[in-house]
């Protein structure tokens, strides 16, 4: 073989293996940091969940760790709802966004593959640890200021993503709910899941 033909082909070869090594040294910080498949090790959640909150055995939660709740954050399209189980609120609102988010048929999209991420940052919070101070720089316009002035995470607080663009949150429940201890009435449920629903189509209606 001519051996300009084979110094032809080895340069040709050295160089597909350099484009190689270099596009995978490049890769997306989007691809690097993604967790693996959200299913992955959350088969039980949604019934975990209906243990906790009064949602059907087949509610689209998923129980979020921090990794995979900060990658939604940055990049996901969806909903993300901070509670933990000791929240009156939180027992009221649960119900109320999986009928929401199931009439607005919010599983046909792709994002969270059709799930509602669910965080329970009740530690966090108390340790006021890094996670926590993580959650608070992702959330701030949206949070209310403590008695010393910090913007601080309450719940339930239910966030709308889109292209990991924060497009609308709704705290607590409904004001005409006094006694958070006390069970929404059919009015106030309606009330708060008309509130999930215009949320929901800021997700559907942006541009991101």
């Amino acid at each position: 073989m001519n051996i300009k033909i084979v110094l032809k082909r080895i340069v040709s070869l050295a160089l597909v293996i350099f484009t190689i090594i270099i596009s995978g040294s490049n890769t997306d910080d989007k691809t690097k940091n993604s967790p693996t498949d959200l299913f992955d090790g959350h088969e039980n959640d949604a019934a975990l969940i209906a243990e906790i909150y009064p949602v059907s055995k087949d509610n689209p939660f998923i129980i979020a760790d921090f990794d995979e709740l900060v990658f939604h954050l940055k990049y996901g399209t969806g909903i993300v709802i901070f509670a933990f189980p000791d929240c009156p609120r939180c027992k009221n609102v649960f119900p109320v966004l999986e009928k929401a988010f199931n009439d607005m048929d919010m599983g046909r999209h792709a994002g969270f593959r059709g799930k509602i991420l669910y965080y329970d940052f009740y530690n966090d919070r108390e340790e006021n640890n890094e996670r926590y101070q993580t959650l608070v720089d992702f959330t701030k316009e949206y949070l209310p200021l403590d008695e010393n002035g910090n913007p601080r995470i309450y719940s339930p607080d239910v966030y709308f993503l889109a292209a990991g663009k924060i497009v609308g949150n709704h705290l607590d429940t409904v004001e005409s709910l006094i006694d958070p201890h006390d069970l929404l009435n059919d009015e106030q449920k309606a009330e708060l899941s008309e509130i999930y629903k215009e949320l929901i189509n800021n997700v559907e209606d942006c541009g991101c």
